[in-house]
């Protein structure tokens, strides 16, 4: 590789430091943030102006793509000084009498969050930002990871709403070259998705689309929701991105918002993003030392091709990994896109999370047995 080669986006840290690169060096506290994604019409604004209005007692700074209807209602304008803008201050903030932020920017862009929440920190619990419709989240997600370090926010999870009415012909919605369409992409990269109208549809429908949804992503917590209402505390602090609690990885369980019962999903999927769980022994250091090695080939963008695998490559849009090692450490790996980071996790996995089983999930397109056979054979189990 030459000198002026890119050098692949592989982090290391410790889960302790809290963050993509172990923290800065003043080792501030990170404020948690949540994506919100999902397609025009999910319910996305519904669950915001219920965060908005609610009397649910987090103090969330919630960043809109415009302001909601109700928003408004008993609500104070704010700014805050930003010396990039020529009147000196950024577009409009409402403060709410539940103690949450509304704010509304014209460029969602991870400088703008960064600049409110550093003026607002001592004022908020969580940040809570709404992505558009039609919006792609990798690489979204992938800016604010990558940018953690310096900044005070913490990537938390990636939020998705469905429509059960419609999703399913979302879904399968075609795009040349068999490329997955937005709704997909949009499954594919959430930790957490909400089922939402289940009151509009049949159980059998609901039932369809549950097994849809898993079959993209096997990996989610999913909930099923009326009016995109649920308890907020099954949305906060999931540590999607750095906590051991990632590596319970949910294999296909979907339950109501109440908890009442549940579903077993299969895996399969007929569209043009798909998921490979490869389970894992308790390796050797050798042996992680290889799968560090694939994992770079795989994900990184570069000249070295992953070993044993053939063109078509895979596109990978989440990685998801729980290694466990002879010496008795352990390891999570969590990827979007081309960036991977491992942490080595201490402490219980969250409460309610099964015991993890050592494995690693890849969700993207053309991802297939193929990958299993070619990392199986790489590492040697």
């Amino acid at each position: 590789m030459s000198e002026d080669d890119d050098v692949p986006q592989l982090l290391d840290a410790d889960e302790e430091q809290g963050g993509a690169g172990g923290g800065d060096a003043f080792d501030r506290p990170k404020v948690p943030m949540t994506l919100l994604t999902g397609y025009l019409g999910a319910g996305k604004s519904t669950l915001l102006d219920y965060i908005l209005t609610a009397d649910h007692g987090y103090r969330i700074a919630v960043c809109m793509n415009d302001f909601g209807d109700t928003t408004d209602i008993e609500a104070k304008s704010l700014t805050f000084n930003n010396p990039d803008e020529p009147n000196g201050t950024t577009d409009s903030m409402l403060t709410l009498p539940n103690g949450c932020l509304c704010c509304s920017f014209k460029d969602m862009g991870i400088q703008a969050i960064e600049d409110m929440v550093a003026v607002q920190k001592d004022k908020i619990d969580w940040v809570m930002v709404e992505l558009t419709g039609l919006a792609d989240p990798a690489p979204i997600a992938r800016g604010f990871w990558a940018n953690e370090e310096m900044g005070d926010l913490i990537l938390d999870s990636i939020v998705c709403v469905v429509d059960t009415k419609n999703v399913l012909k979302q879904l399968a919605e075609d795009r040349p070259d068999n490329e997955p369409n937005e709704a997909e992409k949009q499954v594919a990269c959430a930790d957490v998705i909400l089922l939402n109208k289940t009151d509009l549809v049949s159980p059998e429908t609901l039932s369809e689309v549950a097994e849809s949804v898993a079959a993209i992503n096997p990996t989610l917590r999913v909930f099923e929701t009326v009016k995109s209402r649920m308890p907020l505390d099954s949305l906060f602090n999931l540590k999607a991105f750095t906590s051991s609690a990632a590596a319970a990885l949910p294999e296909g369980k979907a339950c109501c918002a109440d908890g009442k019962h549940d579903h077993d999903h299969a895996h399969g999927h007929r569209n043009a993003i798909s998921t490979v769980t490869i389970p894992l022994p308790v390796l050797t250091g050798a042996q992680w030392e290889k799968l560090s090695g694939f994992l770079e080939a795989l994900l990184w963008d570069g000249e070295e091709r992953p070993p044993g695998l053939q063109d078509p490559l895979p596109d990978v849009l989440r990685t998801k990994g729980y290694v466990r090692l002879e010496d008795g450490s352990e390891r999570v790996v969590q990827g979007v896109a081309d960036m991977f980071e491992v942490t080595t996790p201490r402490g219980s996995t969250r409460d309610g999370d099964p015991e993890p089983s050592p494995k690693m999930v890849f969700i993207g397109r053309r991802v297939d047995e193929r990958l299993g056979q070619a990392l199986r054979s790489h590492v040697g189990f």
